[in-house]
């Protein structure tokens, strides 16, 4: 474990609170040192609520070591990645961005990025160790790794607390199958309101399609096709499209007036599948209480990892820009990060701390994001992933509204992704 990563064991021992001491006596001397770094840029994509943290670890850097960061934050996850690319054309790329894992692939094959294996070896603040394994590992590209990965979530389930217990439902336990989940979707359907709300798309078939034992594509390094049309497959698909089809979640007029999260803060729906990524939205709720369970088993348990990584920019300024991945990575980043409810950290110590197992605010079932990690599985990272990943989406989507059935949404689907991998 790094030297730092100790100190962030040592600092959730003794308490947050004791953090305060010594302000008056300014930044570490190794701090100060750093106060004549360039200032760089960062770009981020999310929801105002998602990307104001890193609004306020750039400050809390600039407080502890003079040096300055200035956060781009893109909305819209598409215009983020159209942004970067027109970006590194024109020779005027942000120093540092923030990338999930799926769109790793385009990037790196274009040998933008100031691979980060190289400098986590040679730092003195961070180690492989320190980190989990598999987000490290989908930030690999042909054997180096790209990027530092800041989180490592899971698909979950987010359930209204105070409707199970109006319904007399025993909340989920550590384990639910397919069969109980599906139960409680039926049950609390009616009177203008759904069990169950979900977005569906490749990132998000993949559990269900694994749960059922079967895989994704052929190759997870280096696929040629999806797998839907196999028995497993089409266990899959059938298991989340049922959902639709039985009137349980929202249809695509109702899902095209009000999204299904804005339709679970409001008590429209009962549950609602999704990363880490909404828990500060949720965080807003004040109307009943809710929590998070565990994807449903159908054959075996599956989950699907959903995380973001620092990567570098090929730039002059990389080496500033690598000490504010170091300091987002380092204990008090790690904080100010854990603390907004976003992220499931990569690092192993603060991820298992009670700073985001038992956090005063929800969910109160965190544990849930970390035990996901032994059943985890990864979408491929490959030079046109995005591409793909595109195309799919729309057919899933066209495949859980009714809109194609299954064996034509599975042929369109191959013959649209056909050579495209």
């Amino acid at each position: 474990m790094g030297s730092t990563l100790r100190g962030v064991v040592l600092m959730l021992s003794l308490g947050l609170g004791l953090m305060a001491c010594g302000e008056d006596e300014g930044p570490p001397a190794a701090q100060q040192a750093d106060q004549a770094l360039p200032a760089i840029t960062f770009q981020v994509t999310g929801d105002p609520e998602e990307t104001r943290v890193y609004k306020e670890l750039a400050a809390q850097y600039r407080t502890d070591t003079g040096n300055t960061v200035n956060v781009v934050e893109v909305p819209e996850r598409d215009v983020h990645l159209a942004k970067l690319t027109t970006s590194f054309s024109a020779g005027k790329q942000p120093e540092v961005f923030l990338l999930n894992y799926r769109y790793l692939g385009g990037f790196a094959a274009r040998g933008v990025i100031d691979a980060a294996g190289p400098r986590l070896e040679r730092s003195d603040e961070l180690e492989r160790e320190d980190f989990y394994d598999i987000p490290m590992q989908a930030f690999e590209y042909e054997g180096t790794l790209q990027c530092i990965p800041q989180n490592a979530s899971s698909l979950v389930v987010y359930y209204n607390v105070d409707w199970f217990e109006a319904a007399g439902i025993e909340p989920p336990k550590d384990q639910w199958s397919y069969e109980e989940f599906a139960k409680v979707a039926e049950r609390l359907t009616g009177d203008g309101k759904h069990g169950v709300g979900l977005d569906l798309s490749t990132i998000r078939v993949g559990p269900w399609i694994w749960s059922a034992g079967g895989e994704l594509v052929d190759d997870p390094v280096k696929p040629t096709k999806f797998l839907f049309d196999t028995p497993e497959g089409r266990r899959g698909l059938e298991n989340v499209i049922a959902l639709q089809r039985n009137g349980w979640s929202p249809s695509a007029d109702e899902a095209d007036a009000q999204s299904v999260e804005d339709r679970f803060m409001e008590g429209k729906v009962a549950m609602f599948l999704s990363s880490r990524r909404d828990v500060p939205v949720m965080r807003q709720i004040t109307d009943f209480e809710w929590d998070v369970a565990p994807f449903p088993v159908d054959q075996e348990p599956a989950s699907v990892l959903h995380s973001d990584g620092f990567c570098l920019s090929k730039h002059d300024n990389a080496d500033a820009a690598w000490k504010w991945v170091e300091y987002a990575l380092n204990a008090k980043g790690q904080e100010v990060l854990a603390a907004s409810g976003r992220s499931v950290p990569s690092i192993k110590a603060v991820a298992e701390s009670p700073l985001f197992l038992a956090p005063t605010d929800p969910p109160a079932s965190s544990k849930v994001f970390i035990d996901a990690l032994s059943q985890m599985h990864q979408l491929p990272v490959t030079k046109n992933w995005s591409e793909v990943e595109g195309l799919t989406d729309d057919a899933l989507n066209e495949m859980f509204y009714g809109r194609l059935s299954i064996d034509e949404g599975i042929e369109r689907i191959a013959q649209e992704t056909d050579g495209k991998f």
